[in-house]
């Protein structure tokens, strides 16, 4: 004899049986595990293996933290939330990121790398341009003097052109009424 798949009792081949998820029940034992309603001859849901009724499947499914309807298909978990696949998107261009690399704003807001670096990199006081990571995904070294940002690159003397260490030593910046200098600049100035 078969055993029943929630009781674990043996199903005798005369008793009524229903045969459900790969296994066989007792007629009274095929009911929604959740509140117990019985199942056989109606619709149920399969949730890793557990039968479930409707409205306790229903119950059961996470919410979309942009929508807030029952994902009832493929969940994007992300931020520890979950989402539509349609759902999670970019809060300014409204594309979907899909396996794309995204990044969060301030309140939590998602963003595709394009947009968060449009709206939140620093840019460069002497090009101009966003300090954003490098193509090969390394990050791109941002360096602060007299209240500006620069790239490494772009962090130089604006006498001579040369380029400035980041750190306080020899190499470094030795500013001069709001100017940024070598230490050779600095001291032809002050002489």
């Amino acid at each position: 004899a078969e055993v029943c798949g929630f009781c674990r009792k043996p199903v005798a081949l005369t008793q009524p049986a229903i045969e459900a998820l790969n296994r066989t029940y007792h007629d009274g034992c095929f009911q929604c595990r959740s509140c117990h309603c019985p199942l056989a001859g109606k619709q149920y849901y399969n949730k890793a293996g557990i039968p479930l009724c409707a409205d306790c499947y229903q119950a059961s499914l996470e919410l979309c933290w942009a929508c807030g309807e029952a994902i009832t298909d493929q969940v994007v978990r992300a931020l520890e939330r979950a989402y539509h696949v349609t759902c999670f998107t970019c809060a300014t261009c409204k594309q979907q990121i899909g396996e794309q690399a995204f990044a969060q704003g301030e309140v939590g807001e998602v963003y595709c790398l394009e947009d968060y670096y449009r709206k939140y990199a620093p840019k460069c006081n002497a090009c101009g341009h966003l300090i954003i990571p490098k193509e090969d995904g390394t990050d791109s070294y941002i360096v602060e003097c007299l209240g500006q940002s620069y790239h490494e690159n772009c962090y130089r003397c604006e006498s001579c052109i040369i380029q400035l260490s980041p750190e306080p030593n020899e190499h470094g910046c030795y500013p001069l009424d709001g100017r940024m200098l070598c230490k050779a600049c600095h001291l032809s100035v002050i002489s």
